[in-house]
């Protein structure tokens, strides 16, 4: 007799911006939904849909929906779907990657995972529609947190797994420009390196919070920059440098 299959990884997506854009984009992903009563006023539609499709939707209260969510940040809403595994980055990707001059996030062990939710919310607002991170025990991977902060920007960004960045960042090196960030040395900010031109698109290398870039993946970079501010600290937020190079590199001019 064959065994049957494990079940799939659940995961729960809280928050109304997050809970509505899901239901807008990807509707039949949603398994059960959970909610307060504020938020019950609103998510007739919701539970229209799921009505037709015999799935659970309930109003409960404060303290049984905190413990669905698994967290007290679930913004009165959540909606459970299957965990949506990483993609796998072919040479048929990469040759749509070239063809279509798609820019890149590249994110080189960000290990918190708020960091990651908010990058991701950057990407879908600058229209990068794909994030590459590596198999690698410190990276942070697009869980429940990262899902909450990202405010739906979930919807529209793909999450590739490479097994070792710097291989993946010398292939790539052929069809994107390489940029990285160094605090280093009297690099190019990105406004001046975005001025003298970038001769492909680009793939923006985000590194560690504490180490940054690796060694390696720093010398494969085309350019590195370092964004210029008042000397008070060291360095921005990852999440924040996220913002501020996707809107050098890539935001409407």
């Amino acid at each position: 007799m064959k065994p049957p299959a494990p079940a799939s990884k659940e995961l729960n997506v809280c928050g109304w911006q997050a809970v509505s854009t899901l239901f807008a984009r990807h509707p039949d992903e949603v398994r059960r939904l959970f909610f307060d009563v504020q938020t019950g006023k609103r998510s007739g539609e919701f539970c229209s849909r799921l009505a037709t499709q015999k799935k659970v939707y309930r109003q409960v209260e404060a303290a049984e929906l905190e413990k669905v969510a698994g967290t007290k940040l679930h913004g009165g809403i959540v909606a459970v779907i299957a965990a949506r595994p990483l993609k796998k980055v072919t040479r048929e990707v990469m040759g749509e990657w070239a063809r279509t001059k798609a820019p890149l996030l590249l994110l080189d062990r960000v290990s918190n995972a708020n960091n990651v939710g908010a990058i991701v919310r950057t990407a879908a607002f600058f229209g990068v529609k794909a994030i590459i991170v590596p198999d690698h025990p410190a990276q942070a991977l697009p869980g429940e947190a990262a899902w909450r902060v990202a405010e739906g920007g979930m919807e529209f960004v793909d999450f590739y797994r490479v097994p070792a960045l710097p291989v993946f960042c010398a292939e790539l090196k052929r069809s994107h420009y390489l940029i990285g960030t160094s605090l280093r040395g009297n690099q190019l900010s990105p406004r001046a390196a975005r001025e003298r031109g970038l001769p492909r698109p680009p793939a923006i290398i985000l590194g560690n919070e504490e180490r940054g870039m690796a060694p390696e993946i720093m010398a494969l970079c085309d350019r590195l920059v370092r964004i210029p501010g008042a000397a008070t600290v060291e360095s921005l937020n990852v999440s924040a440098a996220a913002a501020v190079l996707c809107w050098e590199f890539l935001g409407a001019r």
